[in-house]
């Protein structure tokens, strides 16, 4: 130890144990010293795990919290630049009510929020069933063209009658008036002021801003309802009137009692005269512990606007609606349940949805309460409180009560937090937290919180400890968010920031909720000489989420990204043999991954394309921002140059480099990460190729020769068939075992090496040689065709539209839909043109090759003994069902067969249930079967002459024509749609005559 020390001054270590002591670790030893100064010199996070509380200083101080800047000499800021990699900033704190916080110099910023809507655009498209013109009685405008042909009729006749050719003596003329138009309906926006609905005043400024904007309304008036149940103004409730409330129906107007009759009789008559919604700000998942839970069931109207009395309900529950209860849709404030009730209440000839809805009598029921009340949150302890929040909250809630914890715990502030931190931000998450009882009000601040005691200590510790290292980075995320607002929204909330000019001294939040950057402390005219701070430059990649036990991967926080690159020189050219057989081979791969019985992503996570880098590199991106469980990543193509030393694939101008591809997934919070390079040369390396990586990520790089079977195949292959003797569940390093050890067994993999870092093997597959479930598709039939090569590209894409149809080339072609009808001995030309057409338009819509067919159409043939056969084959491998309904079709026993043997497909995968059906012939609602009647099968889209004369009527009329040919086009773009997005996997052929029927079940 040096000897320079003055005698009773402390030391550098006397300091550090002191300070360390006040933070709240006991007494630290000479052991937890020297592991302390020594990850301190190795970590780059250092500084990010401290409290950051940039304007607590000054005299009245309890401790130093800040960040602080070397720079700075005597309490001043030299303003300096940072040093590499870092950035000057400045704080912002929350005014505290504690005296014991710390004290400073402030200077008031007026900062905005970010909006409770991040996509209002979508909002206002699913209102434009509601944006249409009709006639104003009131109201009348010139029209021109028809005034001028009058006066030039005039002239014409003046002249013919005088034959002068002057204008003496003409007739005076009348202009020609017609009836102007104006908006269809005017909106009521009712909201509800309970007590529980503080926290939604910004969404309800935003839905109303969001309404007037759209300019689909005439009139958008906003109205009160209280607490007694009474609204502030009464809506004129008529045909023309829609009235929407924002309520969370948790107020004591939704209970019975004095203010819920008022509120009942109010609500009742109005659903009697206007169509009546509820906007829910809660999840769905939380509505039932609402005053009134909703029903969930399908919802039809008659025709557009009218009254909620004129609906029909059919809960799904096996209890009916009671006697003078209306159905009043229940909606989440987002586009995909306000596009269904515009449906709903705008289509010309009525829609149907399934929805759920509040079912409304003249009073609030009684309902008998043998549930014993849950405890107040005030009367459990923090463990309990925490984790009844975690066994019902959704797992983004959960995350981000875990940041607030962070930080301060303002509805402003947590807004902004979650926009920093999620994708997709929504308010239901942030309504979790605050109704969640881990929080309770600040007298006398509307929209300031703060945590039960306890609470904040046992969220930080659910939190990842790279979360809690980075959480200057958090703020200065959350900074960032304030920067891209500042200068064009008005100030929401007033934040403070210290400063050296001089000011009032305040009590200040110990905890910053932001780390701002000059420029958009000058937008927000915060304090000519702010307190300046130098911080690490913040991550831009999302916060990580807490992480479950490792296990299968999570379907919706996982994500795969395949790509085959070949040698053609443009996506005109044929494949070659081998390309054609590799692109098959990735098709599989991505079916085996996306099989339930397997690995189990989700279908819409898995992205597959052959010849596309860039919009391969952009869903890359894309997954290493999103995957928080699992990401799968696989390459194959030629490789290029000597791959020791730089592995590429695929030709020069698309050509996808390896390393820079293994530097672009080591960024990512994925908890487990597997990347396969399947590469090959006709003339193989000494050595295969060596990836060097310090990242926990798998990598498995194979060389073989074009010949050879491609590493996707056989990677899929053990996928399916699984491993006899291991564990019912598979992880990547037993999967790639076996794909080495039957490779090594076939002699046809030339050349593999596996490179795996971590200590960790994460699980990744079933077991279908344990579990007995394959997820392979149904064997196909013994006949052959040639061997597919198309001549398009086959183009990048979301393996939505790549499913297992493509993933063998052998086999017999599947066609892209079955064409359901009631067949006849006799022949029915309209039928068979509608097919045709049918077909047509889905190959105009689609990149088939040529020997797939489009569709396929039963011609029930008794001579030939193949037909069922054939009808059951295409069944059992067909993209989509398109019923033909008629009254004929639900007679037919033969086409509820049909249809049971389809839908037994999507029950045995878990898919929906890709029908698209068509009205050939009206058939009245009561005559529908249960299982055609939840289908929308009367769309807008398709026009009234449609609704009213079906298919049938338009094909047989020619004054028709035109909306036939409308009415084909857009069910082809609905087939091909559907098949995109469903993707049920071929089943095993069913005898028809061994089925029941579906409609009479």
């Amino acid at each position: 130890m040096s000897s320079d020390q003055a005698p009773g001054t402390a030391g550098p270590l006397d300091q550090l144990a002191a300070l360390l002591t006040e933070l709240g670790l006991a007494d630290p030893g000479p052991v937890e010293l020297a592991e302390l100064l020594w990850l301190a010199a190795r970590g780059r996070e250092g500084d990010a795990g401290q409290e950051t509380g940039g304007g607590a200083g000054g005299p009245g101080a309890r401790r130093q919290d800040r960040l602080v800047d070397p720079n700075r000499t005597a309490g001043r800021s030299t303003g300096t630049a940072a040093g590499a990699g870092q950035s000057v900033r400045t704080a912002l704190h929350l005014a505290s009510g504690d005296p014991e916080d710390a004290v400073a110099a402030v200077a008031a910023v007026p900062t905005p929020s970010v909006p409770m809507l991040a996509r209002p655009l979508t909002l206002q498209r699913a209102l434009r069933p509601l944006k249409r013109r009709v006639p104003d009685p009131r109201h009348v405008q010139l029209d021109e063209d028809a005034t001028a042909n009058r006066l030039a009729d005039a002239a014409t006749a003046d002249r013919l009658a005088h034959g002068t050719g002057c204008a003496q003596g003409r007739r005076p003329v009348l202009p020609v008036l017609r009836p102007s138009t104006e908006r269809w309906l005017d909106l009521h926006l009712v909201f509800d002021c309970g007590p529980t609905m503080a926290l939604w005043r910004p969404l309800l400024q935003e839905l109303h801003t969001l309404l007037v904007q759209t300019g689909a309304f005439r009139q958008v008036v906003r109205t009160r309802l209280d607490a007694s149940g009474r609204l502030a103004t009464r809506p004129m409730a008529d045909a023309r009137t829609v009235v929407l409330v924002l309520s969370d129906c948790m107020g004591p107007q939704w209970r019975p009692g004095a203010a819920g009759n008022h509120w009942y009789r109010t609500l009742h008559t109005l659903a009697r005269r206007a169509p009546v919604a509820v906007v829910q700000p809660l999840p769905e998942r939380l509505w039932q512990l609402a005053a009134l839970p909703p029903e969930v069931g399908l919802l039809s109207a008659p025709e557009a606007g009218v009254p909620n009395s004129a609906y029909g309900f059919a809960p799904f529950s096996e209890l009916p609606p009671g006697p003078g209860e209306l159905p009043l849709p229940v909606l989440e404030p987002n586009a995909g349940w306000i596009a269904n009730w515009a449906r709903l209440v705008g289509s010309p000839a009525g829609g149907q949805v399934v929805g759920s809805a509040l079912l409304v009598g003249p009073a609030p029921a009684e309902y008998a309460d043998d549930v014993e009340p849950l405890p107040e949150p005030h009367e459990l302890g923090p463990e309990e409180l925490v984790l009844r929040f975690r066994s019902v909250a959704s797992r983004e809630a959960f995350t981000l009560a875990g940041l607030t914890a962070l930080t301060t715990p303002a509805l402003p502030v947590m807004r902004l937090l979650q926009r920093a931190s999620f994708t997709r931000p929504q308010p239901q998450h942030l309504a979790e937290v605050v109704v969640s009882g881990l929080l309770k009000e600040r007298d006398g601040r509307r929209d300031h919180f703060e945590f039960r005691s306890g609470v904040r200590e046992l969220l930080l510790n659910t939190l990842p400890r790279s979360t809690t290292h980075q959480a200057v980075g958090l703020l200065a995320r959350v900074g960032e968010q304030i920067a891209e607002r500042a200068g064009r929204a008005p100030g929401e909330f007033a934040a403070l920031a210290a400063t050296d000019s001089g000011g009032a001294a305040v009590a200040l939040e110990r905890r910053a909720f932001a780390l701002i950057s000059p420029a958009a402390l000058r937008l927000l005219d915060g304090p000519t000489a702010p307190v300046l701070q130098q911080v690490p430059q913040p991550d831009r990649r999302p916060v990580p989420v807490p992480q479950a036990p490792p296990g299968l991967p999570d379907p919706e926080r996982s994500r795969a990204v395949l790509l085959l690159t070949t040698s053609r020189a443009s996506t005109a050219e044929p494949l070659a043999e081998h390309e054609f057989r590799a692109s098959g081979d990735v098709t599989g791969l991505a079916a085996a991954l996306s099989s339930r019985a397997l690995v189990g992503l989700a279908p819409e996570r898995v992205w597959a394309g052959v010849d596309d880098p860039v919009a391969f590199q952009r869903a890359l991106r894309s997954a290493v921002a999103e995957a928080e469980d699992v990401l799968v990543v696989y390459v194959g193509g030629e490789a290029a140059g000597p791959p020791v030393e730089r592995l590429t694939l695929g030709p020069a101008a698309r050509s996808v480099d390896c390393v820079a591809m293994l530097e672009t997934m080591a960024a990512a919070r994925a908890r487990s990460r597997l990347l396969v390079i399947d590469g090959w040369q006709e003339v193989l390396p000494d050595e295969p190729a060596i990836m060097e990586d310090s990242s926990d990520t798998h990598v498995v790089v194979s060389m073989r020769q074009p010949s050879a079977r491609s590493y996707a195949s056989r990677l899929a292959r053990v996928l399916r068939d699984g491993s006899p003797g291991s564990p019912a569940e598979l992880t990547v390093g037993q999967l790639i075992r076996e794909v080495h050890e039957r490779g090594i067994r076939e002699v046809d993999l030339a050349q593999s090496r596996i490179f795996s870092w971590g200590d960790r093997p994460f699980l990744f597959s079933r077991n279908p040689a344990v579990t007995g479930e394959t997820g392979r598709p149904s064997p196909r039939s013994s006949q052959s065709v040639p061997t597919r090569r198309p001549n398009a590209a086959s183009h990048s894409r979301n393996f939505r539209q790549e499913t297992a149809w493509d993933a063998e080339p052998p086999g017999p072609a599947q066609p892209y839909f079955f064409l359901s009808y009631p067949v006849t001995e006799r022949p029915q030309p309209l039928v068979e043109q509608l097919f045709a057409d049918l077909t047509e338009e889905v190959l105009q819509l689609t990149a088939l090759p040529g020997a797939v067919p489009a569709g396929f159409m039963d011609r029930l043939d008794p001579a030939d003994p193949e037909a069922d056969r054939g009808v059951s084959e295409a069944l059992a491998s067909c993209r989509v069902l398109v019923p033909l309904y008629s009254r004929s079709y639900f007679r037919s026993e033969r086409c509820g067969r049909e249809w049971t043997a389809f839908e037994r497909r999507g029950r045995a995968t878990g898919w929906a249930s890709g029908i698209v059906p068509v009205l050939w012939s009206p058939v009245p609602l009561a005559e529908l079967p249960p299982v055609a009647a939840r289908l929308q099968y009367v769309q807008s889209g398709l026009g009234s002459s449609y609704v009213e004369e079906g298919l049938y009527g338009l094909a047989s009329l020619r004054k028709y024509r035109q909306q036939y040919e409308m009415a084909v086009h857009r069910i082809a773009v609905r087939i091909v749609d559907v098949a995109d997005r469903t993707a049920i996997l071929p089943g095993t052929p069913l005898r028809l005559d061994g089925l029941e029927s579906a409609f009479t079940s």
